[in-house]
């Protein structure tokens, strides 16, 4: 616009423009017109069928290096709801050495996840896998235990999900919203598989909802996990629970 604000348009960027202005109006998320979204620095390709990666989600990754200072060695990572791979691909791309596995229920974000596992380059190093940790023996086919679980899991109460900004209600997929009537039932299945799928000194770094951090940290204690102090987002909302095997 100031470079060539006196030229008048092209009849097809006219209409372009116009059709991006509507779905704009009806609040489709910026992310899913453009088609990509930045998480860390890097790339991600999102669709409908992927949440759209955030900010905060970026403190669990801070976590993640905090606990695990070695970049050299080959750790085993399991992100649990993969969705577009934003957590697991960059803690790939953090580990040059880990390999890592991305379970989701969803067949269609696990082609988001693939596509971008092959443009940042760690293709090599992550096997998707389709999986719902809803259904008995979700666990059997992972070949575990990790070194490090990392989620961010549905954490939105059912009743509350159709009062979010419309952006997040009408568009973003309610699988990876919806955490139950009280946010906690993927923490509860998370907190059961714990011990099972972390090796011993291993850790289980999940994202919370406001307000769920004592919550999410007595279902992991009851589990048998020992609780670390939360990590603050840049909000300074408590947003990762770890947890020590």
């Amino acid at each position: 616009m100031i470079a060539r604000g006196h030229d008048a348009a092209p009849v097809g960027v006219a209409t372009a423009l116009r059709s991006l202005t509507a779905r704009r109006v009806a609040r489709e998320p910026m992310a899913y017109i453009l088609g990509e979204r930045e998480f860390w620095g890097l790339p991600f390709k999102v669709s409908p069928a992927v949440l759209v990666p955030r900010p905060d989600s970026e403190t669990v990754i801070e976590a993640v290096l905090g606990l695990m200072p070695d970049r050299g060695r080959a750790w085993r990572i399991l992100d649990l709801g993969v969705g577009s791979g934003c957590l697991l691909l960059t803690l790939l791309r953090e580990y040059p050495q880990a390999g890592g596995i991305g379970l989701d229920a969803s067949d269609a974000a696990l082609e988001i996840a693939q596509q971008n596992a092959e443009v940042l380059g760690v293709s090599g190093h992550a096997r998707l896998v389709a999986g719902d940790w809803r259904l008995a023996g979700w666990t059997e086919r992972l070949g575990g235990p990790f070194d490090l679980v990392v989620s961010n899991p549905p954490y939105i109460d059912s009743p509350s999900i159709d009062g979010l900004m419309p952006e997040v209600a009408h568009f973003e997929p309610r699988l990876a919203l919806d955490g139950g009537p009280d946010g906690l039932d993927a923490y509860r299945l998370l907190a059961m598989a714990g011990p099972k799928l972390v090796v011993a000194g291993g850790h289980l770094v999940v994202e919370v909802g406001e307000g769920q951090a004592f919550d999410v940290e007595g279902l992991f204690a009851a589990a048998g996990l020992t609780p670390l102090t939360p990590w603050r987002d840049l909000g300074g909302i408590e947003r990762v629970v770890a947890a020590r095997q």
